[in-house]
């Protein structure tokens, strides 16, 4: 218990030291991120707002689906926060370099592992925070909740996060222990494959057909969360919440504690567990991952992958050595590749979702709806994605990046090449997204280029937002990049790609339903509207994407390494 408090208070005065030079900062720097950060709880909370309010005003079944949506809400969050946290705990037990220096201190390993848990418990769960808080109050004015509901709102933020943490640390001590590198990326990739295959098997053999047979939209719904019950089971945690936070809404504290107690219960197995686990199996795995020999790498123009990077070869020799080296990199880690994955599982879920879309979404005002609602889900896929791959790039240089000034390599052409090859790949990935989404939902053939268009306007904008941002606040020492997204950059990182997109969203958004939907202006005054969401989307990708860039490597060029 010292030893674990001694870890803590550390930490909090590193915090503090921290915070305090907040104040040596420009005023109008702080000032701006502040603004920001209001700007997009505020926003957010107006989006799930109107949203919500939408879902409650249809007759009959609209105080269900509200309802329905906050089970589907925790159910879906509760495994994306396990998945996030087998990644980032792996990272933070056992590849950071403080592990070293701790572990060779006379120091309890059990409070080393405790306090690595903390930490990884808030690098996998802060992008929760900031969209769950605006969601919550934004559901708590639907339902009318008393006062209370929002005095407890920070108890169920707390608990909530640290289940799926010692869940996934539960999963990823004995796997440390036991299996070495490789092993345990066929594993996890094996068990990915064997999931993915057994939720497709139920989707298209339950969910598609029964959602097939709806034929308004409210039939669709209605179906369609029937089939998902699966995600009530009341023996899922993510249930528990869920009614813990609707029962609390709807007046009912008698239920609503009893639900909070038993997700509560389950916590502290789950935390008595870890604290057997980290005593018995910490320590011996971490000597394990680092004695254990790997197989050595193919010389340079042998093995699978290093053929297939040869294609670089027609780039200037700098520029195809950098990327060679990015990929390579990427590939050997494990954190990197595995969300990656998980990134694709959730593309291949949408796209498959689409499916079930049904026919009455031919009506021109849902075809528009469902249009808009397509490119915002892609464009924030796209952001999630920028943030978490792109932003951390330059700061994974290391603390070797002094060398590239040796190189005959500028700052510059660092940055640009990561802006280009990511933006090349970014562009392809979204693009094709689109035109399948497009194709699935037989969209017009205006709305597709201009979805098209718009998918490469904020292409080009996330790309350059994340790789101008990740070099105006790099963090060369650190070498986990949940740990470099979780930072300051990274953090204004996301919220200013949110923004963005909803920037992108409202500028088109606005002419086609004032002229398609609502017909209050004329085919005139809808061009003009057209021209300026072009102006206006360039201008917002310009000041996005190309202003961040100009600024990041200017940084790098007067820093001294």
């Amino acid at each position: 218990m010292n030893d674990a408090r001694a870890l803590f208070f550390a930490r909090i005065r590193i915090l503090k030291n921290s915070a305090a030079g907040i104040k040596n900062e420009p005023v109008l720097k702080t000032t701006f991120i502040a603004v920001l950060t209001v700007s997009f709880w505020v926003g957010s909370f107006f989006l799930f707002y109107r949203g919500l309010s939408f879902f409650h005003a249809i007759p009959a079944v609209g105080p269900v689906l509200v309802d329905e949506t906050m089970y589907i809400f925790f159910a879906v969050l509760f495994i994306m926060l396990v998945l996030s946290s087998l990644v980032v705990c792996h990272a933070t037990f056992f590849n950071a370099q403080e592990i070293e220096f701790l572990l060779s201190k006379p120091l309890d390993h059990r409070a080393v592992f405790f306090y690595r848990f903390v930490q990884s418990s808030i690098y996998s769960s802060w992008a929760f925070l900031f969209l769950g808080i605006p969601f919550l109050v934004a559901y708590a004015i639907i339902r009318d909740a008393s006062c209370w509901f929002y005095l407890a709102l920070p108890g169920w933020f707390i608990l909530f996060v640290i289940l799926p943490t010692a869940t996934a640390s539960l999963l990823v001590l004995p796997a440390a222990r036991f299996l070495d590198y490789r092993r345990a990326r066929h594993v996890f990739i094996g068990t990915a494959v064997v999931l993915a295959l057994a939720a497709f098997w139920y989707y298209r053999s339950v969910i598609a057909p029964a959602a097939q047979e709806g034929g308004d939209i409210t039939a669709f719904m209605e179906s369609f969360l029937y089939h998902l019950r699966i995600l009530k089971h009341p023996l899922y945690p993510g249930y528990w919440m869920a009614s813990s936070i609707i029962e609390a809404a709807s007046g009912r504290a008698t239920a609503s504690v009893r639900y909070f107690f038993v997700y509560a219960a389950t916590t502290a197995l789950a935390l008595q567990l870890n604290h057997i686990a980290a005593g018995r199996l910490y320590y011996r795995g971490w000597l394990a991952s680092r004695n254990r020999s790997s197989r050595p790498f193919p010389p340079p123009d042998a093995g699978a992958v290093n053929r297939i990077l040869s294609i670089f070869s027609v780039l200037p020799r700098p520029t195809a050595a950098l990327v060679t080296k990015d990929i390579k990199t990427f590939a050997r880690d494990f954190s990197q590749w595995s969300q990656f994955l998980i990134y694709l599982a959730i593309l291949g879920v949408y796209i498959l979702n689409l499916g079930s879309v049904p026919g009455s979404v031919n009506n021109p005002y849902w075809k528009m709806i469902v249009t808009f609602l397509n490119f915002s889900a892609t464009s924030l896929v796209l952001a999630g994605f920028t943030v978490r791959f792109l932003f951390p790039q330059i700061s994974l240089e290391g603390t070797k990046v002094w060398m590239l000034g040796l190189a005959p390599v500028t700052f510059r052409d660092l940055v640009l090449q990561k802006f280009f090859i990511n933006g090349v790949m970014i562009l392809l990935v979204s693009e094709l997204l689109m035109t399948a989404t497009n194709v699935m939902l037989e969209t017009s053939p205006g709305l597709f280029f201009v979805s098209c268009a718009m998918t490469a306007l904020t292409a080009v904008g996330l790309t350059g937002l994340a790789v101008g941002l990740g070099a105006l606040y790099p963090n060369f020492r650190e070498e986990n990049p949940s740990r470099i997204v979780s930072g300051f950059g990274g953090t204004l990182n996301f919220i200013t790609a949110l923004i963005y997109v909803a920037v992108i969203v409202l500028l088109f958004a606005v002419p086609y339903f004032s002229y398609h939907i609502h017909h209050a202006v004329t085919a005139g005054t809808f061009r003009a509207m057209l021209a300026a969401a072009w102006t206006g989307g360039l201008a917002a990708t310009a000041a996005a994407g190309l202003f961040p860039l100009v600024l990041g490597y200017r940084k790098l060029q007067r820093a001294e390494f």
